[in-house]
């Protein structure tokens, strides 16, 4: 039975936790505050301009729409940049809207131009992020004019529409909603600790759980994913070091990356300690002091934790040597945990940044890359034969976009020669975010998925409040807090609470019926089903090639570890601690980017995956980067050269490399082991070789990882 206090501590840590700086509560309600201001401001330029109803009508959506993109664009915390984006926010929408209104007396014509715009609204994105949302804003623009069949007379108008919303929306994002650095930061802090109470929660549940027992290999999941979000936060930390105005007072970047690794070591130390543990013969003393420890570190309480552990070696004395490398582990990690500041107090004051600190992942919008990042460097199926496997990404992604906007208008046509545009929408987005081919399928499921149980929602609330105007217009303004606030959560939400909000504005406009609803599903299907063929057959992006690519780049990032770390051995003044450090997160980031294409095909789905493949994968890469982090740790250690050590790690290093090229169609694997064949253990080499000791045992499991990580041991 779980208290209250208790419960209402994980909830608030489940909140916390999934949302690292605050940034879906950000967008939530900067998107429902954008939204309705705009709207407001659409209505009152349309009783100035004397509109009409119509015109009030076009006015209202298009400021709803220029709201909706401005609020997802301007979420620098810098004001310069905001405005240097928006300004070409009427620029982009208005080029849509000109083309839209001049194409749209011809229906051939209009088509054509429909799919054209598709193409360059997704070509435009290799210069930049801005033009992301420019594309859309261009996008959307066209279909305003094709879909209202607008004249050139009521274009000016509708120009001053954009330009006003646009300005609403800089307004807001300037001032009320303006992201600040320094209470970001802090928001990650409280983040990683929530995370880290969860792992925590995870490593208990492990070693209560009966060894290979389906709650055993739950909570060993559990324990891979919440020790991936405690990485992540870190990364979004280091991201957001690179702004002075973020940092603790007296503190400097390095100094917050330096911390952040050390946490990240004792992590390790926990994870490793835990699963040690749990398949150990540990007697019920020492299980018991474990559990009491994770227990206070869940709770919060670090004296408690830190004491708890304290005991384990001592508990563990007459125990067999593998409990006593877990005791070990664990109290160790916790003396880590427990007194490095994962939550330093900041300060407003503002701190010069070295010049020369980089982050190891450049945050997109606040938030770390996505999947695109990682699938942009990944070559696509298809023969030589084929010129467009040679085109840049956004350059395969414009001519699939083309291609889907194309059969979507044919396949919607089929369905309604009116609401045709619902599968062009449909098929345009399924490229919007995504990078392979399982990536479109699985937001074109969602979408289809949100759009069905939203109809479902959306006709029970618009029923609820027909002609109550008030509560219908509050509707729309919850759902969409709702969309952005859950939409990183599961793309399916977003489109649950934008298939109500469209249901309540058909009502207000008085054209909402079972049928149109129905409609809009069946082209959504159709558009969904359109967007998975073309992902499938138009030079598709396997996940399993982004996979290994991923691997590779993780396993090369070790491998530029262990050249810095050679380095450090040779000569300890030859290398500073922060280009250590720097090389050391480059591959937590890395890790990072293959957890994010592989984590979803670890959960069983209806194609292309085989998860406890995948898991083992996951898993040997996550440790060949956690057993790196402990060599540069002992190396750190050192207290002169060691030039027979640096010999080792260089061997090592070259090992990892022949890992790295090795592919899965290769015949020959690559050469090893390059160390001496003898047990390396820590116990056993302390006596001989001292300090080194730790090092040399390091490097052994490193060696045997990458030699379990080649391809021909591993089942792809």
């Amino acid at each position: 039975m779980i208290s209250r206090p208790l419960f209402l501590r994980r909830a608030v840590d489940i909140a916390v936790a999934s949302d690292p700086g605050l940034g879906r509560l950000q967008l939530g309600l900067a998107g429902a505050g954008n939204v309705t201001a705009s709207l407001v401001a659409g209505y009152a330029l349309a009783l100035l301009l004397h509109a009409g109803p119509q015109g009030t009508v076009v006015f209202m959506l298009l400021s709803a729409v220029v709201a909706m993109i401005g609020t997802n664009a301007l979420v620098d915390h810098r004001i310069r940049a905001n405005a240097v984006t928006a300004a070409y926010f009427p620029l982009a929408m208005g080029a849509g809207l000109t083309a839209g209104t001049l194409l749209a007396p011809s229906q051939p014509a209009s088509l054509s131009g429909f799919v054209v715009v598709m193409f360059l609204a997704v070509w435009v994105r290799r210069f930049g992020l801005a033009y992301f949302f420019y594309g859309f804003m261009l996008w959307n623009g066209y279909f305003f004019a094709s879909f209202l069949k607008t004249t050139l007379v009521a274009l000016p108008a509708m120009l001053v529409a954009i330009i006003v919303a646009t300005a609403v929306v800089l307004l807001l994002s300037c001032t009320v909603f303006r992201r600040h650095p320094r209470r970001t930061l802090a928001a990650v802090f409280r983040s990683m600790s929530a995370r880290q109470r969860g792992l925590a929660r995870a490593c208990a549940a492990l070693i209560e759980a009966e060894p290979a027992s389906p709650s055993a290999e739950r909570a060993s999941r559990a324990i891979f994913r919440a020790r991936a979000r405690v990485t992540e936060a870190a990364l979004m930390s280091d991201g957001w070091a690179a702004h002075a105005r973020a940092l603790p007072e007296g503190w400097t970047a390095s100094t917050l990356r330096a911390r952040l690794l050390e946490l990240q070591l004792g992590f390790d130390r926990l994870t490793i300690g835990a699963r040690h543990l749990a398949a150990s013969d540990a007697g019920p003393a020492v299980r018991r002091a474990a559990l009491d420890a994770f227990g206070a570190l869940a709770a919060a309480n670090l004296a408690r934790a830190r004491a708890a552990a304290a005991a384990l070696p001592e508990l563990a004395a007459g125990e067999p040597r593998n409990v006593r490398a877990a005791a070990a582990d664990l109290q160790r990690g916790f003396s880590i945990v427990t007194s490095v500041p994962n939550r330093p107090a900041l300060s407003r004051a503002v701190q010069e940044n070295e010049p020369e600190f980089v982050p190891a992942a450049g945050l997109v919008l606040g938030q770390l890359p996505g999947n695109p990042s990682v699938a942009s460097d990944v070559d696509p199926r298809g023969g030589s034969w084929n010129p467009l496997t040679r085109l840049q990404f956004s350059s395969r992604q414009a001519v699939q976009v083309a291609v889907a906007g194309m059969l979507a208008i044919l396949v919607g046509s089929l369905i309604s020669g009116q609401r045709y545009y619902w599968a062009v929408i449909a098929a345009f987005v399924s490229f919007a975010g995504t990078g392979t081919r399982f990536d479109i399928t699985r937001k074109s499921l969602l979408r289809v998925l949100g759009t069905l149980t939203g109809l479902v929602a959306g006709v029970l609330v618009a029923h609820l409040t027909n002609g109550h105007v008030v509560a219908a217009l509050a509707v729309v303004v919850a759902s969409i807090f709702c969309g952005n606030y859950l939409m990183r959560i599961s793309y399916a939400y977003m489109i649950f609470f934008l298939t109500i909000m469209l249901s309540e504005l058909y009502a207000i406009l008085g054209e909402f019926s079972d049928q149109l609803l129905l409609l809009r599903l069946a082209e959504t299907a159709a558009g969904a089903a359109v967007g998975i063929a073309v992902a499938l057959v138009v030079t598709p992006v396997s996940t399993r090639d982004t996979i290994e690519v991923a691997q590779r780049s993780v396993v090369a990032a070790t491998a530029d570890l262990l050249d810095i770390l050679r380095e450090r051995a040779l000569d300890p003044a030859s290398v500073s601690s922060d280009v250590l450090d720097e090389r050391i997160i480059a591959a937590d980031n890395q890790l990072r980017r293959l957890v994010l294409v592989g984590e979803p095909l670890t959960r069983y789905q209806v194609w292309e995956n085989r998860p406890r493949a995948i898991r083992r994968r996951l898993t040997l890469v996550a440790n060949v980067v956690a057993t790196a982090r402990s060599l540069s740790h002992a190396v750190r250690q050192l207290p002169h050269a060691d030039g027979e050590l640096a010999a080792e790690i260089e061997k090592v290093a070259d090992f990892a490399r022949a890992v790295r090229d090795v592919t899965r169609d290769s015949e020959v694997e690559p050469e090893g082991p390059v160390l001496p064949g003898k047990a390396l253990d820590p116990s056993t080499l302390a006596i001989a070789l001292g300090e080194p000791a730790q090092a040399y045992s390091a490097l052994d499991r490193l060696q045997a990882l990458l030699k379990e990580l080649s391809p021909q041991q591993v089942l792809s």
